[in-house]
């Protein structure tokens, strides 16, 4: 196989594609697993704050260690780095395991903290491998199926992970359902590494050596990317579209709890939602890889940063239990692949070969801490203010509508994406 990027067949890229699907599944079916678990060992009112606690352990890793996942990234050859974090899932769900089969929660929280670490590390290294596998020509089209797929995985991962463990729970009860679960992933991960293994090896970048400073970082590598003009409107994009993303998948878990009596079927009809969402994403994200055969078109951006205040407002305003309400999470995936999958595709292309895996992993850090931010308000606005799932979805709906036109002020004049127009 030439090792010209430029000239290597698309499906250099399937390996990686499937590997890290899966990689998200087994993330998120253990992230809706968790909450459910404790609502039927627990009761209901617990569900929410082990929610809560999950979503920050899932996000905590990339802010402690996103400078050294950059590092690491750019210093080694990116795909042994893929390679050893696929690998690592196993230490991850090993330990949540033994804390399912021993009924300790905190220590299955503290297993599913080094899981979240082991997508930390190798988020930048996957990102980053693309344009050294198949090159800038077909960089765009490469992200669209590989978002698509992480959304896939991510939504999938949550609706069967919710599914299966109604199904299970009954007969098996709380603790050992998620043993049940926790122990397939396991098969699942292991798969991954060796579906992993055939992608051709990339040459490492000259990257800096290793200093202690690189550890502690995170503010200078934030400095830098936002003083990049071509890099700090998608980095802010990014941002806002994994915020909403993850405040959406709060209330989603709460509303639930609010239109189901009793502790059995929760699962089912969030994970239910998950679906559709993920459904949605894909069409979209297949949507924007078609239009971005051998270009970038953040025009789609401005159209999904529209679309996406026009979903929240059907989702406020029917009854969740019907079609009009499933059709608003069909939509608000679809627009949400137009607005992000396009940013992040120019993202990948502009940043610099031998700091390509710090940017990534800087623009992860101001994602992630984003996302606390947002949980934060979840928490705030639900335990003490005591709104309501819809209630905090109509929050949402101001700082959307603002983004929107923020977005189509900045990318005006035309659906091809020049440099200066987020730095304006």
């Amino acid at each position: 196989m030439s090792t010209d990027p430029g000239k290597r067949p698309f499906y250099t890229v399937i390996p990686l594609l499937f590997s890290q699907t899966i990689g998200a599944f087994n993330d998120n079916a253990m992230q809706a697993v968790l909450p459910v678990m404790a609502a039927v060992q627990f009761g209901k009112s617990s569900m929410d704050d082990v929610n809560v606690q999950v979503s920050i352990l899932l996000i905590l890793p990339f802010v402690i260690f996103a400078p050294l996942a950059g590092w690491v990234s750019d210093r080694f050859p990116k795909k042994k780095v893929v390679s050893m974090t696929l690998l690592a899932q196993l230490v991850g769900l090993g330990l949540l395991s033994f804390g399912l089969a021993n009924e300790q929660l905190f220590i299955s929280l503290i297993g599913f903290f080094l899981l979240s670490t082991q997508s930390a590390f190798l988020s930048p290294a996957k990102k980053g491998i693309l344009k050294e596998l198949i090159g800038s020509n077909r960089l765009a089209m490469a992200v669209g199926w590989t978002e698509m797929l992480a959304m896939v995985g991510i939504l999938g991962g949550a609706f069967v992970g919710a599914m299966c463990f109604d199904a299970l729970v009954v007969e098996n009860g709380g603790w050992n359902a998620s043993l049940i679960l926790a122990l397939a992933t396991m098969g699942l991960a292991l798969l991954s590494w060796l579906a992993f293994l055939p992608t051709p090896s990339t040459e490492a970048p000259k990257a800096l050596p290793f200093k202690l400073e690189v550890v502690w970082s995170h503010f200078g590598d934030l400095r830098d990317l936002m003083k990049n003009r071509k890099l700090r409107g998608p980095a802010l994009g990014d941002a806002w579209f994994w915020s909403i993303g993850g405040f959406f998948y709060l209330l989603l878990v709460k509303l639930s709890g609010e239109v189901v009596e009793g502790d059995v079927g929760l699962g089912s009809l969030y994970g239910y939602w998950f679906l559709l969402l993920g459904l949605g994403i894909m069409a979209g994200s297949l949507f924007v890889a078609y239009l971005n055969r051998g270009r970038v078109e953040l025009g789609l951006t401005a159209l999904g940063g529209l679309l996406m205040p026009v979903s929240l407002t059907v989702l406020y305003f029917c009854y969740p239990l019907t079609l009009v309400f499933e059709l608003g999470c069909l939509s608000l995936g679809f627009s949400g692949a137009l607005f992000f999958v396009p940013l992040n595709g120019y993202l990948q292309d502009q940043a610099e070969e031998d700091r390509r895996g710090r940017v990534l992993a800087a623009t992860n850090l101001f994602t992630q801490l984003t996302g606390i931010a947002f949980i934060l308000l979840h928490a705030f606005l639900s335990g003490f203010v005591g709104l309501t799932a819809k209630q905090e979805l109509l929050v949402m709906l101001v700082p959307s509508v603002l983004i929107g036109f923020i977005t189509l002020r900045a990318l005006r004049g035309g659906t091809r994406f020049e440099g200066s127009m987020l730095s304006k």
